[in-house]
């Protein structure tokens, strides 16, 4: 929605603005914000707007002595570089002081687009500001639609309800409010049950033809994809099962117990871009590595492929759940590093936080002799299913 700020300290003309908005129908596509004096602009002005009506002569203050020094010092405050306020992308000068508005008018127009006579007695002022602010309207209303059918479908893991799903909408919208939210919730599957590969492989499928069923259902929209563990394997399920000609967007796998050597190629065929992101201290895939058969763990040492630009394993220090936690100074992850990725605003950026490899051969060696030894993956399995409380897979 297009917000519209009205710097005035004229009553009678924010009224007939108002009213001339209303009896367009424009009020109802746009926020419009009013400030009667500079210093209340500005605080409106540390946030975006869209199209900013400025008041030739205003006062510094509420009920202060309107002067042209006050509107331009403001204008000359959105130009400069180090001051915190954001310059509104159009920007309309107003004033009723006829004689005064030619000697005003080049000033303003090295920063305003155009500048109106806003008598009280002429109503030319009024229809050209109303048909300025209908063409904006339109032309946010046409930008709107061409990203307006965004989807972001998230896949939670075992053991958990997907608490993360609704604080990275949260998230997601408060960088776009173009996205439509889909999360595909499943009910608690326990270990034991994810423990064998029959019974494990088969909820992957049952919960993949939902996930199938929502991306060929949504073909046509900007589709992006987040699937964190468990979920993860019902997602290249799902893409199994899609027939070729179906496109994704963005798909984030993150804490992934899928085969590090598992082929993921039907997954970055289909999708514009494919990011795997990895904990370097992830124990809950280690574990799923070294005792649960048929997985690996793809979340922490990433997939055994190039990188290339549509598909990049990232490595950030932290365990299973790292990616929904908040940084000492507040910020989330997925704030961080996937909502404008997301919203398709910015490349992705190829991170890699893994320490230096001192040990890896020696445990690369351990790891590989202990996956191949069954009873000790059975006993590990016990191990999980009854001592493990650590962050679900």
């Amino acid at each position: 929605m297009l917000k519209v700020l009205f710097v005035d300290d004229s009553k009678p003309r924010i009224a007939l603005v108002e009213k001339k908005l209303k009896a367009s129908g424009l009020i109802n596509h746009i926020t419009f914000i009013v400030s009667e004096s500079a210093d209340s602009a500005r605080s409106e002005l540390l946030e975006p707007i869209d199209f900013m009506v400025l008041d030739v002569l205003l006062p510094k203050k509420d009920r202060g002595t309107p002067e042209a020094k006050n509107s331009l010092e403001l204008l000359s405050d959105l130009e400069s570089s180090a001051k915190p306020f954001i310059r509104p992308k159009m920007i309309v000068g107003l004033t009723a002081d006829i004689e005064r508005l030619k000697t005003h008018q080049g000033t303003f127009l090295n920063a305003a687009s155009i500048v109106l006579d806003g008598s009280l007695n002429s109503q030319d002022w009024l229809d050209q500001l109303v048909s300025q602010v209908q063409i904006h309207v339109e032309a946010a209303q046409k930008s709107e639609r061409l990203i307006k059918d965004q989807i972001l479908i998230t896949v939670h893991g075992i053991r958990t309800y997907g608490a993360w799903q609704a604080e990275l909408a949260t998230e997601v919208k408060k960088y776009s409010r173009t996205f439509d939210i889909l999360q595909v919730k499943y009910e608690y599957v326990d270990l034991l049950y994810f423990y064998f590969p029959k019974s494990r492989e088969r909820r992957a499928k049952e919960l993949a033809v939902r996930l199938a069923a929502l991306i060929k259902q949504h073909q046509g929209k900007r589709i992006s994809i987040v699937a964190h563990s468990f979920g993860s394997v019902i997602l290249s399920r799902a893409f199994e099962m899609l027939p070729e000609e179906c496109r994704v967007s963005t798909v984030i796998i993150c804490g992934s117990p899928l085969s590090e050597s598992d082929s993921i190629d039907h997954i970055v065929k289909m999708t514009d871009q494919t990011i795997n992101e990895c904990g370097t201290s992830d124990t809950v895939l280690l574990l799923s590595k070294l005792f649960v058969p048929g997985l690996g763990y793809a979340g922490r040492a990433g997939f055994y492929r190039e990188s290339t630009p549509n598909f990049v394993n990232r490595y950030f220090k932290g365990g299973h759940s790292l990616y929904f936690k908040k940084d000492r100074s507040g910020e989330s992850f997925s704030s961080r590093f996937w909502t404008s990725t997301l919203a398709g605003q910015n490349p992705t950026v190829a991170i890699d936080e893994r320490p230096e490899p001192v040990f890896k051969d020696f445990t690369n060696v351990l790891i590989r002799l202990l996956s191949k030894q069954w009873c000790l993956v059975f006993l590990g399995a016990l191990v999980i299913f009854f001592g493990s409380y650590y962050t679900l897979i």
